[in-house]
């Protein structure tokens, strides 16, 4: 299970990213469900991971229009064990988006510092 925060009415919680050396990275992302992918990093991010390049992915912003971002294969410590997802490069703030939520519940507490948990359906 995975817990984090709501901080300014988002919600926030801290996943483990394979780094460079074998290490993970913990880093903090926003919960967005208006995001249908696994995970978006910001270019600061990106080269403390170990991660494979991919082919850039066509993605839709939520303000309107559409942009090709650079995508790259990573590994995420999920639900008690290594999972590969793919991770597409921003200028935004860290997302954890629908598709990495895929088979999990999530309960939000909707106040400032309500609790956020994640946890794997049975």
């Amino acid at each position: 299970m995975l817990t984090g925060t709501v901080n300014d009415f988002q919600p926030w919680l801290a996943v483990d990213l394979l780094a460079i050396g074998g290490q993970y990275l913990s880093v903090e992302v926003v919960l967005d469900t208006g995001f249908n992918g696994e995970l978006a990093m910001p270019a600061s991010v990106i080269p403390q991971l170990d991660l494979v390049p991919m082919n850039n992915r066509f993605t839709y912003l939520a303000v309107g229009g559409e942009v090709e971002l650079p995508a790259w294969s990573g590994t995420v410590f999920w639900n008690g064990r290594p999972r590969f997802v793919e991770i597409v490069e921003t200028d935004s703030e860290p997302l954890l988006g629908m598709e990495l939520l895929r088979g999990s519940r999530v309960t939000i507490e909707v106040r400032e510092g309500g609790a956020v948990t994640v946890e794997a359906l049975p």
